[in-house]
C-alpha cells in the first residue's frame, strides 16, 4: 500500500514538474530573443554575445559566411553592424516550442547614408543547461 502511494505521489510530481520545466526553458529562450532584439536594435553585440555557442554558423549579406567561435562571432557581427548601422530591428516571427527555437525579423539599417532592409534569422540550441545562439543569418532584400 505504501509503495502504491509513493508511486502515485512520484508520478504526480513528475507530471506536474515536466510542463513547468518546459515552460521555464521556453521563457529562457524568449528572454534570449529579447536580448538579441535589443542588441541588434542598438547595434550592441555585447547585449547577447555571452550566449554564442562554441561554434556558430554566421551568414551575412556582406559575403561573410562560415562557422565561427564565440569570440570570432562577436567581432564578425560587431564589424557588420558598424557598417550596416541599425536604425531599427524587430523579430516578427518567433517559434519557441521546438527543439531548436528560432526567430526571424526585419532589420532597417543605414549604410553610408543609404537606408536598407535585411531579414535576420536566429537559431538557438540548448547546451550546458542553457540556450545558446547557434546561427545568425542576415540577408538583404
Amino acid at each position: 500500500m505504501l509503495k502504491k502511494i509513493l508511486l502515485t505521489v512520484l508520478t504526480f510530481i513528475f507530471m506536474v514538474n515536466t510542463p513547468l520545466a518546459q515552460d521555464s526553458k521556453d521563457r529562457e529562450a524568449q528572454k534570449l530573443f529579447i536580448k538579441i532584439e535589443e542588441g541588434l536594435t542598438s547595434g550592441s553585440v555585447d547585449k547577447f554575445s555571452n550566449y554564442f555557442s562554441g561554434r556558430n554558423y554566421i551568414s551575412l549579406s556582406n559575403g561573410t559566411s562560415g562557422y565561427f567561435s564565440s569570440n570570432q562571432s562577436y567581432y564578425v557581427i560587431k564589424d557588420y553592424l558598424s557598417v550596416f548601422q541599425p536604425i531599427s530591428f524587430k523579430f516578427t516571427n518567433i517559434v519557441i516550442d521546438s527543439g531548436n527555437p528560432f526567430a526571424a525579423g526585419s532589420l532597417k539599417f543605414n549604410n553610408k547614408g543609404i537606408r536598407g532592409t535585411a531579414t535576420v534569422f536566429v537559431t538557438l540550441n540548448f547546451s550546458d543547461n542553457e540556450w545558446r545562439i547557434s546561427q545568425i543569418t542576415i540577408s538583404q532584400y
